[in-house]
């Protein structure tokens, strides 16, 4: 584990994700519009389903995970990983499958708003489950809330005002992200490919069953609700696609170098499913 934590200590691109988490999030903000919000609260129904299944039902799978393979090394990494808000891909393979864009936008935006709280929550939560894990509740909710929720709010409120600067910096700002995360996408695994290879087996099983259970369970619940079969694929979606600098990120907060190699992981393997589906369009 010593040697582990070396890596992830001597990783560049690991040590470039933390400042970057603000400037992540406050695009995100300059992209989130009130009308497209206030379109998506028109269906209460749908927004509340959503909702509850980013908020709940996904730390629930990870938290009834961490308990099924609570020998596995990854045990605690499965619980933390699905209660992180949805990645930024979503939008775009909600789009790509003709999905609920709107819906997708709003998803993303209010789980990351709330992710400070919602993470601290959970996190207290699966700190009475597992004994050998602690952290600091007020330190690492004024550590999300400053990478995340101000950042996130300030974006929002200059692009609500109409500020020039924001629709001046936007183009140069999407590009850049753009490149930055494919860029970790590449650098990442390959930094830590020594350790990715060596418990790649061990992760391959609780990804694929954190897959499996949320495919399934989606399946079955919107079903049960009812929504359509636009939101029914943006829901599944924004649930699969989780949001990879951010787990790297609290697996420095919290100081839990091996949850990077299974985020790493997750990210990839969660792309090879999602990808593809996206890509096969529905009638």
């Amino acid at each position: 584990m010593e040697n582990l934590q070396g890596l992830i200590d001597s990783s560049v691109t690991l040590r470039t994700i933390p400042p970057m988490i603000p400037v992540l999030f406050y695009f995100l903000g300059t992209q989130s519009s009130l009308e497209s919000i206030q379109t998506t609260f028109k269906d209460r129904k749908t927004l509340t389903y959503a909702l509850l299944f980013q908020i709940i039902t996904l730390p629930a799978i990870g938290l009834i995970l961490s308990q099924i393979f609570s020998d596995s090394i990854f045990s605690l990494s499965i619980a933390v990983v699905l209660l992180a808000p949805g990645g930024f891909i979503s939008g775009i393979l909600t789009h790509f499958k003709d999905g609920n864009i709107p819906l997708s936008v709003t998803l993303t935006s209010i789980t990351s708003l709330v992710s400070p709280l919602t993470t601290v929550l959970w996190l207290s939560l699966i700190s009475v489950n597992l004994d050998d894990f602690n952290f600091n509740i007020l330190q690492t909710f004024v550590q999300l809330a400053l990478l995340i929720f101000a950042p996130y709010m300030t974006g929002f409120y200059l692009n609500y005002k109409g500020v020039k600067i924001v629709k001046k910096t936007s183009p140069f700002l999407d590009k850049f992200l753009k490149i930055y995360i494919l860029t970790i996408t590449i650098t990442g695994p390959y930094e830590l490919r020594e350790p990715l290879i060596n418990y790649f087996g061990e992760s391959i099983i609780l990804v694929f069953s954190s897959i499996f259970s949320i495919y399934v369970l989606q399946n079955l619940t919107s079903k049960l609700t009812q929504i359509s079969r636009v939101d029914d694929r943006t829901v599944l979606i924004e649930a699969l696609c989780q949001n990879f600098p951010i787990v790297l990120t609290l697996s420095i907060i919290l100081n839990i170098p091996e949850m990077a190699i299974f985020g790493i992981v997750y990210y990839l393997m969660t792309l090879i499913f999602v990808v593809p589906y996206s890509l096969i369009k529905t009638n």
